[in-house]
């Protein structure tokens, strides 16, 4: 009898860690597929894939995207990619104003934290925070980071902004190598936002980067079990308790 239950248990056991197995292989591909909420945030497609660019109609400069380290129109020198490549620089024979965005589907478990990296060259002597993101009006020298409502104009600088994230300042520093800024999406859970990226200048020339742009893919939140997943979990727990009372049963049948 104690013979037959230990060929019972053993079997139970095997049948169960065969689940064990069959489960992890059926969500290690579901997790590692989560997917960046930014495409093309490095720009090494070497275009704006996923990205849009807006100018200022008249603008006498626009958004490029860079490799090496001279800047595409005015020929300036600029700081190399710091990631991969290639990286995306406003740049200008003139006056200018022109804004890149990429509309981002927030997911309900949205990621915590989402990281860029920004760089700035202002070839004129100062900052000038004009209200507005207007060239052909007042003085007007600055660049800024926004989450925005996607259904606002482009150039909005009002209601339309959700979050500013970064902005010059007069008496800012003329230089700024490339730059670490982290921000989070987890208000916006379930919603639509608009990253975006805007340069205004009438000074002189004005070069604002950005490469590296990262949310979600890797992170935690991003791997949280969906409900088809969880329910692969409680097949797996209801099966081997299944096999646990055929043993049990054949244990007192025996």
């Amino acid at each position: 009898m104690y013979s037959n239950y230990s060929k019972l248990f053993k079997t139970a056991l095997i049948f169960n860690t065969l689940i064990v197995f069959l489960l992890f292989f059926a969500l290690t591909p579901n997790f590692a597929s989560a997917q960046p909420l930014i495409e093309n945030g490095s720009f090494e497609t070497g275009d704006f894939t996923g990205w849009t660019v807006v100018q200022m109609p008249g603008s006498g400069g626009d958004w490029f995207v860079y490799s090496g380290t001279t800047t595409p129109i005015s020929n300036f020198p600029i700081a190399a990619p710091p990631d991969g490549i290639f990286a995306a620089t406003s740049d200008q024979g003139g006056p200018s104003s022109q804004v890149l965005y990429q509309d981002i589907d927030v997911p309900l478990n949205a990621p915590d934290e989402c990281s860029l990296v920004y760089y700035y060259e202002n070839h004129a002597s100062e900052f000038i925070n004009d209200p507005d993101l207007f060239f052909n009006g007042a003085e007007n020298q600055q660049a800024r980071i926004d989450i925005m409502d996607p259904e606002s104009h482009p150039f909005n600088v009002d209601v339309g902004v959700l979050e500013n994230l970064f902005q010059t300042e007069p008496g800012d520093l003329l230089s700024l190598g490339y730059t670490t800024l982290s921000f989070d999406l987890t208000s916006y859970a379930g919603s639509t936002v608009r990253l975006r990226f805007a340069e205004v200048d009438n000074l002189g020339e004005f070069n604002f980067a950005v490469d590296n742009i990262t949310c979600g893919g890797g992170s935690s939140a991003a791997q949280v079990p969906t409900l088809s997943e969880w329910g692969l979990i409680a097949m797996a727990g209801i099966l081997g308790i299944a096999g646990l009372m055929v043993v049990r049963r054949k244990r007192l049948a025996a």
